[in-house]
């Protein structure tokens, strides 16, 4: 069984951070992989409305020690036990989940992405941020298969591609010549492209986000150094957790491949882009110097 600490550094006091997630009735603002509704009380179980149907949470007795450690039994009457806890951080709280997995390889990782998107709206509400508030949000969180792309999705990527592009004023190839250059691409070892598509409703099979990664040697490891070169999510369902689902997917598979690096060049005037990338981690200072650091360009 593999696990993983999915995790997320809060600006705001542990205490703060305890109470905001501990009130049941602020949990579908939040937890969207476990509550899509308002939970109602049974003694000392909340019912809620999930993904994965009607479920009863049982969450620890309120205490002083963070501990959030919560059970869901499921529609099916199988019970999951899921380690939350809230730590202090020297800037200011930090919150763990434990993620196990159940099944495949594929699901454990979209289960990961969701939790990271859900810790990434808890900060959201505590920091002030504006995000999707499930259910009465035009907004909601979004549910989306997060893949690995091969060279069938390219018609696919070369039309995200050609729409993120022409979105930003960009020079851009056509839907067509990229999605001939992804398909050569993605038979390659040194690139990585992970993708987002609805499984359900009217567009249900319809891609919608993707990041595209290089990888190249680097003499300072075994491994190879991850470049995120593209990361973008339909307008219409930003805001929705997609964009985190992609970007916690890719660093996932990086990490599987050995790298232990990776860099995003962002505009330094692109300030939404600047702070989805410093809430989750990325910095534009050098780790060991606190410098600065500047990308140069020089077309060919």
């Amino acid at each position: 069984m593999r696990t993983r600490h999915v995790s997320t550094v809060i600006h705001r006091s542990p205490a703060d951070v305890y109470d905001l997630a501990s009130d049941h009735t602020k949990l579908a603002t939040w937890a969207s992989g476990l509550a899509t509704a308002q939970a109602s009380v049974d003694g000392d179980t909340l019912v809620v409305d999930s993904p994965m149907g009607r479920v009863s949470v049982r969450f620890v007795p309120r205490n002083d020690f963070g501990i959030l450690d919560h059970e869901v039994t499921l529609p099916d009457d199988a019970t999951v036990h899921n380690p939350l806890r809230v730590l202090p951080h020297p800037d200011g709280a930090e919150v763990v989940m434990t993620v196990r997995q159940l099944s495949d390889d594929d699901e454990f990782e979209q289960d990961a992405a969701t939790v990271a998107a859900d810790l990434d709206r808890l900060k959201g509400l505590l920091e002030g941020e504006r995000i999707p508030v499930p259910p009465s949000s035009a907004r909601p969180a979004a549910q989306v298969d997060i893949r690995v792309a091969g060279p069938a999705d390219a018609t696919s990527l070369g039309r995200l591609l050609h729409d993120f592009n022409t979105e930003f004023d960009c020079a851009t190839p056509s839907a067509a010549e990229a999605a001939i250059r992804f398909e050569r691409l993605l038979e390659r070892e040194d690139v990585l492209a992970v993708v987002a598509g609805l499984p359900r409703g009217r567009e249900a099979g319809t891609d919608v986000g993707f990041a595209f990664l290089t990888l190249r040697p680097t003499p300072y490891w075994d491994g190879p150094l991850a470049q995120l070169e593209d990361l973008y999510v339909r307008p219409d369902l930003r805001a929705a957790g997609i964009g985190t689902g992609v970007l916690h997917r890719s660093v996932s598979e990086a990490r599987r491949r050995g790298c232990e690096e990776i860099l995003i060049n962002v505009d330094s005037d692109d300030l939404g882009a600047r702070r989805f990338y410093e809430r989750h981690g990325f910095s534009d200072h050098d780790p060991d110097t606190g410098s600065g650091m500047r990308c140069y360009l020089r077309q060919l």
